[in-house]
Formats: structure tokens, C-alpha cells, sequence
């Protein structure tokens, strides 16, 4: 019996509109194993994707899709209705661009290479047809997309309100740092013992140089918090 696997990670583990699916041999092959695969970019992230996914799946149960509204992911598809032989189905989800390390855009890869379970046939190689699975995964970015569209929405203000604490506590150490560089100075003022004035003069300098990381590590946040939000704007509007 066929089954649908949903791999993610090994390609470790932002808004744009939905793109249709396409072949992605060329893009696989650079990242994995040599075979052919469609793909399809999607607005979310992979986690995202794959919760998505899974909860449709249970939801959308063979005989529960046979009542479905709107696009039915596994019976409407001609990859699944020429799947005589009821072989395995092979998606891998990861980042769309690993090198901007972008965690809210995500590519999902459909393996045509798989291996056949009918009892007559069991264990044989085939491959499915290119343009069937470029139409799977258009199918399956409607069917996920009320649900991906709500959890990429909770992740989002999730990570807006973590990064806003940890600018809050980046701001509290700041300050923190600023009055023990104002006790420092003072100290230096009255010191009389050169020993001593050596060890305070090494203080400055340490604290100096938290100061500087405390306001690059700020103001690194405070731009991250702006693209989130203007990213969160776009999904609720």
C-alpha cells in the first residue's frame, strides 16, 4: 500500500506568493543523492510545512477525502491514480535558500524515484511520471495552505514577541553595563595606588568592549524585530 514520507532536516533544518511547482532535478542534485525530483516553494516555514501537512493528512483521511471540500491532495492527483503498483512517496522539506539561512521560506522536493509494493511486482524500481508530481505538489500547497497560513501566522508572532524580551533584557544589560562604566570612571578619578589603577583601566576595557557587543547585538535585533514585523503585516492583511 502506498504511503507518503516526509523527510526533513538533512537540508537543515519572508512572504512571497506561491509559486507552481517545477522540475527541481537540477537543485536536488546539488544537495542530495544523484535523482530526479519536482519541487515547489513555499511561504512557510519547514516546520511549518510539515505540521501542515501531517495534520491534513489525519484529517484527510482516503475515505474522509472522498467527502472533501476543495482540493483532495491524494485521490485527485493522476500520481496517485496511476500509482497502480501502491509505491512509496518520498517528500523531503527544508530552507529554500541555505545560504541567507531565510526560515520562513521553505522547498519541498518530490522524489520520482521509488520502489514498487504490489505483491506481484514488490521491491522493482519505477519512477513517476515529472509532470504528475509538479501537479501533486501544486495540489498539495492548496490543501495545506488554510492551515500552514494560520500556523505560519502563530509562529511569527511567537518569534516577534521572543525577540522583543530578549531586545527588553539586551536594554536592562545595557544599562547595567553603563552604570558599572560610570563607577569604574569614578573610581579611577580617586584611585591613588597605581597597582590598583592598572586593574581598573583592564575593567574599563572589558566593559567597553560588552558595551559595544550589548549595542551591535541591539541594534541587530531592533532590525530583525522591524523585518518581522512588516513580515507579520503582510500575513494578516
Amino acid at each position: 500500500m502506498k504511503r507518503l514520507f516526509i523527510a526533513t532536516g538533512f537540508l537543515f533544518l519572508g512572504v512571497f506568493v506561491i509559486g507552481q511547482a517545477k522540475d527541481g532535478t537540477a537543485e536536488f542534485q546539488k544537495m542530495t543523492t544523484s535523482q530526479p525530483a519536482a519541487l515547489i516553494y513555499l511561504p512557510y516555514a519547514p516546520e511549518v510545512v510539515q505540521k501542515a501537512l501531517a495534520d491534513y493528512l489525519l484529517e484527510t483521511g482516503e475515505k474522509q477525502q472522498e467527502n472533501a471540500k476543495g482540493y483532495l491532495l491524494s485521490l485527485n492527483t493522476f500520481i496517485v491514480k496511476n500509482n497502480k503498483s501502491g509505491a512509496d512517496m518520498h517528500l523531503v522539506i527544508g530552507l529554500k535558500n541555505q545560504d541567507t539561512m531565510t526560515l520562513n521560506e521553505s522547498v519541498v522536493y518530490l522524489k520520482l524515484n521509488s520502489i514498487s509494493n504490489d505483491e506481484n511486482s514488490i521491491g522493482k524500481a519505477i519512477q513517476f511520471d515529472m509532470q504528475d508530481a509538479k501537479d501533486y505538489l501544486d495540489n498539495l500547497a492548496i490543501a495545506i495552505k488554510p492551515r500552514a497560513s494560520d500556523l505560519q501566522l502563530k509562529l511569527q508572532q511567537k518569534n516577534l514577541s521572543d525577540a522583543q524580551d530578549k531586545h527588553t533584557s539586551l536594554i536592562t544589560e545595557g544599562n547595567k553595563l553603563d552604570e558599572e562604566r560610570k563607577k569604574i570612571q569614578v573610581q579611577i578619578g580617586e584611585n591613588k595606588s597605581a597597582k590598583k589603577e592598572i586593574r581598573l583601566v583592564e575593567r574599563k576595557i572589558k566593559n567597553e568592549k560588552l558595551i559595544d557587543e550589548n549595542l551591535k547585538a541591539r541594534l541587530n535585533l531592533s532590525n530583525d524585530i522591524d523585518k518581522q514585523i512588516a513580515s507579520l503585516a503582510l500575513l494578516t492583511n
